[in-house]
């Protein structure tokens, strides 16, 4: 069942002409299929055949939060970092007291706060800043990172904000390189080594877009590389999600991951 449901229960259907947000949100073009109070999607400018993506990481994000909460009494807040127009807020805001989202870009910010005005009125609060920019008083309960790693020019910088906003569970999801390098890298002179514990590709990125980073550069990481950034920066426990065999292709094939992550 679609996660908005949840909140489509508790408001009576209504018509596009009945409610002039909903007709707002209508009328735009947006990023995820959001389903609507009266019986109707968000019209998605992503093509058919990649919007599978988007169902596989919430059923991702639900199992990881359904562990998450059954494990913990600490329930208080999460944050979604990265948020875009807010479609996995939601899915938080159903788990946890508070619900914060940060997204870089002001118009995905707007569409988060529209649609969460419509669906969740007063259980998100959105604020259009970037994670290195972000101050929090206090961690989060849950920490929810999809889709930014691989946009990032410094993902060993990130990963340490990251472990530093997080009480106790990190969801990170990320793209990542089909392979792996094993061995040992001469430091010095040929009797000193170092041992490779994860690999990066380069990539060129794109800042201007709501999907992008923050830069025209990127670094993609490899599955070593994302655990043994994880473990040095704090994670007790790593566990990646082990993909369905129906899920959006790139988890099945193995170049795309979500990894749970546990203080």
């Amino acid at each position: 069942m679609p996660h908005s449901s949840t909140f489509i229960e508790q408001h009576q259907p209504m018509s596009s002409h009945q409610d002039p947000r909903l007709r707002a949100i209508k009328e735009q073009e947006w990023f995820y299929e959001f389903h609507l109070p009266d019986g109707s999607k968000t019209k998605s400018c992503v093509k058919p055949s990649v919007r599978k993506i988007h169902d596989t990481r919430e059923k991702m994000l639900c199992n990881a939060l359904q562990a998450s909460v059954s494990t913990t009494t600490h329930r208080a807040s999460a944050i979604d970092v990265a948020c875009h127009e807010g479609y996995y807020s939601l899915i938080l805001a159903e788990y946890f007291e508070s619900v914060t989202g940060i997204d870089k870009n002001p118009d995905s910010i707007q569409k988060a706060q529209a649609i969460s005005d419509l669906l969740a009125p007063d259980r998100i609060r959105f604020e259009n800043i970037s994670l290195e920019a972000f101050g929090s008083a206090s961690p989060f309960d849950f920490v929810l990172c999809y889709g930014l790693l691989y946009h990032h020019e410094n993902p060993v910088n990130l990963i340490r904000m990251l472990a530093t906003i997080t009480r106790q569970t990190l969801c990170l999801e990320t793209q990542v390189m089909p392979m792996d390098l094993v061995g040992h890298v001469e430091d010095g002179d040929y009797t000193n080594l170092r041992q490779i514990r994860g690999c990066f590709a380069l990539c060129e990125d794109y800042p201007n877009s709501s999907e992008g980073g923050m830069t025209g550069f990127a670094l993609v990481p490899s599955k070593a590389a994302v655990t043994y950034l994880l473990k040095e920066s704090g994670f007790s426990t790593v566990e990646f999600v082990e993909p369905e065999a129906d899920d959006y292709e790139q988890f099945t094939r193995g170049h795309r991951v979500v990894v749970v992550a546990q203080k």
